[in-house]
């Protein structure tokens, strides 16, 4: 995206604004799958930013309890 703020001198304005467009899109989208692509495994619970932004390690589920550390078998 930073190189994007510097082709607007060199690239003509339409083709500017959709790049821009489009980037903005996938910058989005990105985040709309971290919130909702991390799950728990047991019950689903969506806990996207919780777990990613963790002060300490995110070991339980908010909802059901289950461990991530532990062994799944």
């Amino acid at each position: 995206m930073v190189v994007i703020a510097y082709l607007d001198k060199y690239l003509p304005q339409s083709l500017y604004k959709a790049i821009a467009m489009g980037a903005g899109a996938v910058f989005a989208a990105g985040i709309l799958l971290l919130y909702f692509g991390i799950r728990c495994p047991k019950c689903g619970a969506i806990l996207g930013l919780k777990y990613v932004f963790a002060e300490e390690t995110f070991g339980r589920c908010s909802r059901c309890g289950i461990g991530f550390d532990e062994d799944s078998s």
